[in-house]
């Protein structure tokens, strides 16, 4: 029986964080549970010796118009800017959750900065600026065909952002387990989602027979006997897990449910086939559940709910335009009071100002 077998939609294990200086604090404490990074493949794959043929990758259409929306951690140590290119830091991200809306993806996010607003709907303190994408996951909220009819990257599988044109996104990931295969795909906003949904299981006949690759590559075809339409390249010592109930000409009818839903056909050959009765359950990798930052600050100020919304400056100056602001309804931190501003932090801790700046807001204003 094999130990070694890894297959797509492999998960990776956070790492505890060091702790955040805040202002107006002495220090912050935090335990934290690294969000799991679920691998994903998309529509048009690439890599050493990944092929893929016979597919039409479908017209990228929009990204400037798409509006991202959910609760998740941002990369600790991101940097909220207050400009689309240059400009200063007015938020620091701790790794904590952060309610976000992600909007004006620029044409190659790559290279430019999108406009993040942290809220995605009940009150908070919000901050608007620009992030750089990479810098913010984005999950798939169903699955999205790679080649019609045979593969598609799964729902709730992390994706890259690689282009974004009118109202749909085109995505990268790499395929978990493989010798550094991409795949890339385009599809509507609501494709998308800054928080990943619940993955979706795929259920196994009883009469199913499992089946794994005999070596790191294996090709799939669209039919028995048919042409190839993707070819899997893992690394030495995993392989992917596949189930069947039809053989037909020495092929196999394969279905697989990972970061790719697979439904194709492969060579008899290319497969071994688990015994009869074997259990597939211990050769697929358990998921884990995302997860942020844990903070807590070591002298708890108090915390206050806003009872009407007041815009907040990143320096204590009424000429400032205000970058963002405490929203009716929010609860927050409330810090020093210095010459007439007063400077909070959000409740959840999920962002900070930069060591030059603050969230600051006209003492008269601060809620009670």
């Amino acid at each position: 029986m094999r130990s070694d077998v890894l297959g797509l939609g492999l998960l990776a294990l956070g790492a505890v964080l060091c702790g955040a200086g805040l202002p107006g604090a002495t220090a912050v404490s935090e335990a934290r549970a690294e969000p799991a990074q679920v691998p994903v493949p998309a529509a048009q794959v690439t890599g050493a010796t990944a092929q893929v043929t016979g597919a039409t990758a479908p017209a990228a259409v929009s990204g400037p118009t798409c509006k991202l929306k959910g609760t998740a951690p941002v990369t600790k140590g991101a940097r909220l800017y207050d400009a689309p290119s240059g400009g200063r830091t007015i938020a620091n991200f701790t790794g904590a959750l952060v309610p976000m809306t992600l909007s004006a993806i620029p044409a190659d996010p790559a290279s430019g900065r999108a406009r993040l607003s942290t809220s995605d709907g009940p009150p908070t303190l919000r901050i608007d600026g620009y992030v750089a994408p990479a810098d913010v996951a984005v999950f798939t909220t169903r699955d999205i065909p790679v080649i019609s009819g045979h593969i598609w990257i799964s729902s709730a599988q992390k994706v890259k952002l690689v282009a974004a044109t009118g109202d749909s996104l085109r995505a990268e990931l790499s395929i978990a387990g493989s010798e550094r295969q991409t795949a890339r795909a385009s599809a509507p906003c609501d494709a998308f989602a800054l928080q990943r949904g619940v993955p979706m299981k795929m259920e196994v006949p009883g009469s199913a027979r499992g089946y794994l690759m005999k070596t790191s590559t294996i090709e799939l075809y669209d039919r028995p006997n048919g042409d190839v339409i993707f070819t899997l390249k893992m690394l030495e010592g995993t392989a992917q897990l596949f189930w069947s109930t039809e053989a037909k000409s020495g092929f196999v009818h394969l279905m697989s449910r990972g970061d790719l839903t697979i439904d194709a056909w492969g060579r008899l050959k290319d497969l071994e086939a688990l015994k009869k009765g074997e259990l597939m359950d211990q050769y697929i990798p358990p998921t884990t559940a995302v997860a942020g930052a844990q903070l807590a600050l070591d002298k708890a100020p108090p915390i206050v709910k806003a009872t009407r919304s007041v815009p907040v400056r990143a320096r204590r100056d009424e000429k400032e335009k205000p970058i963002g602001e405490i929203e009716a309804g929010a609860e927050i931190y409330l810090l020093e009071t210095v010459a007439g501003w007063t400077n909070v932090l959000p409740k959840a801790l999920g962002m900070t100002p930069p060591d030059e700046g603050g969230f600051w807001i006209p003492a008269a204003e601060t809620p009670k």
